[in-house]
Order: C-alpha cells, then sequence, then structure tokens
C-alpha cells in the first residue's frame, strides 16, 4: 500500500511573518431576526453518550453555504423549512430571508416527532442545480433548486425524488458526510456517503460495548429514460470505531478519502474479524485468550513473580526448580511456570514465600537492566501495569531545543494515530495512506465549487491547506496538492479551547474561530509590513491583524458559521449576523 507525503510548496510559506496584532477597528455587524420558527436543532438521546455521538451532534454546522454562491447559505428551522440568507456584496447588506422548500413530515412510529435517535438535517449542494438533503433520520432527498444565482428568484426548489438511505438496514439516525455529482457515459451519477453511530454490544459481560461509525456509501443514477428518473442503490458499507475528521469522494467518485484515528473496514472484513473472534455460548462468557497463572514486576534489581494460591494449596504442593536461566513451578501435579528466562539470575539469591492467597517469588538479576520480557522466547505476561506502555527504541534520543519549550499544541492528541485513506470501490480495500502523527486535521472547508473539500493540516506554526488531485490518465496514483497557508494559524487555533468552528475564507484571505457563545476570533495574515521594520539581515517582518467580535448573550448559541469573500454569516438561535470584513 503507497505512502503518500505530504510536499509542502515553499513559495507559499512566509518566514518573515511575526505574528498576529490585535486590532481595535470595529467590525460592522448586521443582526438579522429569523424568518419565521428558530433553527431546528436536536439534542443526543438518552443512549446516545459516546464520543461519536458527541462529535456527530456537537460539531454539526446547521449552517450550510453554497459553494457556487457563497454569499448564500441555508439552514433548517422548527417548521422543516429551508430557509435561504443571502448578502448582497454590491449594496452591503443582507437581502429577505425566504423559505425554498418545506420538507415533508412522516409518521416513522413517532408521532411525527424527530427524536429518539434522530441526528440533525444535513444540506449538500452538488451543482448548479441539485441539492441533497439528509433529514437526520432515514430518507435523502434530492432537489432542483433552478438557477440560484438569480437574486430575484422567488421560486420554489422541486422535490425530484427521495429514498431511504439504507433499506436493508434497521438503523435510525444519519448524518450526511458528502455528496458529489459527477456525469460517467453521459449519466448522472451522485454518489453520497451518510454515517450512523451504531453499537455493537460485546459477548462478555466483563466487556463494554463498542460504538462504530456505520459508514453507507450510496448512488443516484439517472436513468436513460423520457422520465429522466433516478434509482438508487447501496454500493459500500464500511464502518470505524473512530471519529472521522475528514470524508470526501474524488472526482468520478471512484474512490472516497477519509481522516480517522482508527481503522476502516468493510462490511465483509468486518464480519471476518468476528467471526475470528470466539463467542458466548449459553449465556456464558468465553475466554478470549489464555491468561497466565502469574503476574510480576521489576526494578532494574530483581523481578518480582506472584502466582495465585490454588484452592486447598499449601506450602508443601509447590515444586520449584530454579537455576541461573531456567525457572520452572509446579503445583499439584500441574506446570505454572516453565522455561527459560530472560536473562541470568544469582540462583543463590532467590527466594520464595507465601501470603495470603499467593505465592511470591523473588530473583535477583545478575545484570541491572530491564526485562522487556520474563521468557527468553517472547512468551508470557508482560510487566504488570506496563501491557499497553511501548518500548523505547535503544539508541540516544535527541538533544532537545531548550529555546523552544514545548507547547500544548505541540503534543497532539494522546495514543492516537491519525490516518488519511484513500478507499477505492473496485478494489474493494485501502490503496494509499497518508501518515498525519497524533494530530487531526485542523479543519475542512470548500474552495472551490465542484472539488472536493480541502482539509487543513499543521505544518509547524502554520495551517496548510490541501487539496486532491485526480488524475484520469492514471486511476492507480493519488496524491494532493498544497493549496495554501495560514500563517501561524495552527498555534493560534490550539490554544482556543472554547472553539466550536473553524474556517477560513475560499481565497485565504482570512481564518475565523468561532466559539459557541461569545466570541467570533477574525486572523488576516497578509495585513502590514510593521512599517518597514525588518530582522537584523533579514527580510521586511510581515504582521497579521486579528479582530475579537463579542456576540449579545441575547442572540443565544452558535449553530452555525459560513465565510464568503467580505462577509461572515453566523446563524444563532434567535437571528443571523453578518459580520462585513
Amino acid at each position: 500500500m503507497p505512502v503518500v507525503d505530504l510536499r509542502v510548496d515553499r513559495s507559499l510559506l512566509c518566514p518573515n511573518f511575526d505574528g498576529y496584532k490585535l486590532s481595535f477597528d470595529p467590525v460592522p455587524v448586521i443582526q438579522q431576526e429569523l424568518l419565521a420558527t428558530p433553527p431546528l436543532k436536536l439534542l443526543p438521546h438518552s443512549d446516545q453518550y459516546s464520543l461519536l455521538h458527541a462529535e456527530a451532534f456537537g460539531r454539526h454546522n446547521m449552517l450550510c453555504p453554497d459553494p457556487w454562491l457563497r454569499e448564500n447559505c441555508y439552514y433548517v428551522n422548527k417548521s422543516r423549512q429551508v430557509v435561504l440568507c443571502s448578502y448582497d456584496g454590491q449594496d452591503g447588506r443582507p437581502r429577505q430571508q425566504r423559505v425554498v422548500h418545506t420538507v415533508e413530515e412522516k409518521d416513522r412510529g413517532d408521532g411525527y416527532q424527530q427524536s429518539g435517535g434522530a441526528y440533525n438535517y444535513t444540506l449538500r449542494f452538488v451543482s448548479e442545480k441539485y441539492c441533497v438533503l439528509c433529514d437526520g433520520i432515514t430518507m435523502y432527498y434530492l432537489f432542483d433548486t433552478g438557477d440560484r444565482s438569480r437574486a430575484s428568484s422567488t421560486a420554489s426548489w422541486q422535490l425530484l425524488t427521495s429514498t431511504q438511505i439504507n433499506q436493508e438496514s434497521a438503523n435510525r439516525g444519519f448524518v450526511l458526510y458528502d455528496a458529489r455529482l459527477d456525469v460517467i457515459q453521459e449519466r448522472k451519477q451522485i454518489s453520497l456517503l451518510a454515517g450512523h453511530v451504531g453499537r455493537r454490544v460485546s459477548p462478555r459481560s466483563d466487556h463494554a460495548d463498542t460504538f462504530f461509525m456505520d459508514l453507507t456509501w450510496g448512488c443516484w443514477t439517472q436513468q436513460p429514460t423520457p422520465s429522466d428518473a433516478w434509482s438508487y442503490s447501496v454500493r459500500e458499507e464500511l464502518d470505524t470505531t473512530g471519529s472521522i475528521y475528514y470524508c470526501a469522494f474524488e472526482p468520478r467518485a471512484e474512490s472516497v478519502v477519509f481522516s480517522t484515528n482508527r481503522d476502516l473496514l468493510t462490511k465483509s472484513q468486518r464480519a471476518a474479524a468476528a467471526a475470528a473472534q470466539p463467542v458466548a455460548q449459553n449465556g456464558e462468557d468465553v475466554e478470549i485468550a489464555a491468561t497466565p497463572p502469574y503476574t510480576w514486576t521489576q526494578t532494574d534489581e530483581d523481578v518480582v513473580i506472584r502466582f495465585r494460591l490454588p484452592a486447598g494449596a499449601t506450602r508443601n504442593d509447590f515444586n520449584i526448580r530454579s537455576t541461573s536461566h531456567q525457572l520452572e513451578v509446579e503445583c499439584l501435579a500441574e506446570i505454572l511456570l516453565n522455561g527459560a528466562l530472560y536473562a541470568n539470575v544469582d540462583s543463590d539469591l532467590t527466594t520464595w514465600t507465601i501470603e495470603a492467597d499467593s505465592l511470591q517469588l523473588t530473583l535477583v538479576k545478575q545484570l541491572q537492566q530491564s526485562w522487556p520480557h520474563l521468557l527468553s522466547d517472547d512468551e508470557g505476561a508482560p510487566p504488570e501495569g506496563e501491557a499497553d506502555v511501548p518500548l523505547l527504541p535503544d539508541r540516544s534520543l535527541p538533544i532537545p531545543n531548550l529555546e523552544d519549550p514545548i507547547e500544548d499544541c505541540d503534543l497532539g492528541l494522546p495514543d492516537v494515530d491519525v490516518k488519511l485513506v484513500r478507499f477505492n470501490l473496485e478494489a474493494r480495500e485501502i490503496t494509499h495512506t497518508i501518515f498525519l502523527g497524533s494530530t487531526p486535521p485542523l479543519f475542512t472547508t470548500s474552495l472551490r465549487a465542484g472539488f472536493p473539500a480541502a482539509f487543513a493540516t499543521r505544518q509547524g506554526v502554520d495551517a496548510s491547506l490541501w487539496l486532491q488531485v485526480f488524475q484520469p490518465a492514471k486511476p492507480g496514483e493519488w496524491t494532493v496538492r498544497h493549496e495554501g497557508n495560514l500563517h501561524a494559524f495552527a498555534y493560534v487555533q490550539a490554544s482556543k479551547e472554547q472553539r466550536k468552528f473553524t474556517d477560513c475564507c475560499p481565497d485565504l484571505d482570512y481564518a475565523v474561530i468561532c466559539e459557541g457563545l461569545r466570541h467570533v476570533l477574525i486572523y488576516k495574515s497578509r495585513y502590514d509590513s510593521a512599517g518597514g521594520l525588518r530582522k537584523r539581515n533579514g527580510p521586511q517582518v510581515v504582521i497579521g491583524k486579528q479582530h475579537m467580535v463579542s456576540i449579545s448573550d441575547e442572540v443565544g448559541e452558535i449553530l452555525g458559521l459560513s465565510t464568503a469573500r467580505n462577509v461572515i454569516t453566523i446563524l444563532t438561535e434567535k437571528a443571523v449576523l453578518y459580520l462585513q470584513v
């Protein structure tokens, strides 16, 4: 499996960037009242308490931008109405909100209530005239939006078709990750990928249940008939127990790219893995793996081995034979331990005692060192308390640079290995991998209409944005291109612990961090040349500009964020805010 490197375009870097300067210049904020009812915001159900549930609800951006018209964005209110929020860049003020469609409510046995496992609505625009809506329960809707570029248009969206996300699944509650329109052999094809947080019940009573993200890859295809009917099919089912940081189809949708911190498996691969595991029979737990009848601890000088005392056993029932390199422990004709030790011990100093319900055996090492294993054949239990601790490589570590202290953003996530993987539908396997270390992508955004979403990674203190590179002549090759850079933004973002949404302008003129309640932070890296200030024997210093906008408590929680060339649109519980940048 090829490993792809992130190759930084050094022409996009700014080595003389010297940070952001807080600006006290006011940012004009226009507040627009909601058209009718407040935005529809669903909270997790009582049994939706896992980390995956928290991410699916907490990270959900309820304001969907139109990639073809960035000044337009949409949200769904409590009346199931899709509402358009539009900003007039020439007049410098928002247009009146209007309803473009009302989603038909269906009774799914809950009395027309979108509750009991339902997720929030998700919108995805796939072209200048098509839009896909996921109702957060079990359905997709495909709309013909008409000409959205006409500001004076009052036409409503036309429903073309609707379908169940996965007819063979009883899952309730989906979130739409990505949707893409392609024309394959003169036929329109819309690829869709939705996720549902599932729960896998453990066969053992002493093990917790496992939550996982169940992903359904579906596809709408327009049939070459006079009616232009759309047919839907499920192409693949995937799942992972990790978080989904990024998900986007590549052009032609023959592959999909994920960023996650766990393995990604197909339905057949997961079934094969489950079949290889013992399962509970007749309500009794099956031992998953043989547990050694002893535990052991060590220091640099000695090793202490503890054996649980069998019922009715006494001191005279044990038979212990010990040499400098071999150890055998027998009790009641049962061999508890027999093998060559990892290193030599001083057999004259070997002692053993009976304490409470265990036998304690003490070995004194001939050489002061740490043993990775008790036995030389690499078998048996690891030292107690060190089962999951990887050993450091036996080599000299580099001397740290004490002039650059470690920051919180340098540490990443503990015990996490984040990867970006490309899953190919034809091969039914992962074909390419990018290792991102312990730091997941900082955020994802749409830079160009019709292109896969870009993702931002940390490169030093900067945030680098990357786009997939599609090569039709070489479908087996895949890579990503360094599209742009946000100077020092990775360092800035890591310090904002209350951040809820992060995004940037399509031309990378600014980046924005939005907190849940009070503050919106705007960063413009191309702002000031510091009055001609230069570093000693170096180029002219560049300083960025930072704005902090405080949001009134009266508008409620921030629910969505959208960025355009000269305006930032923010959806709250009680109003829509337009920040003129």
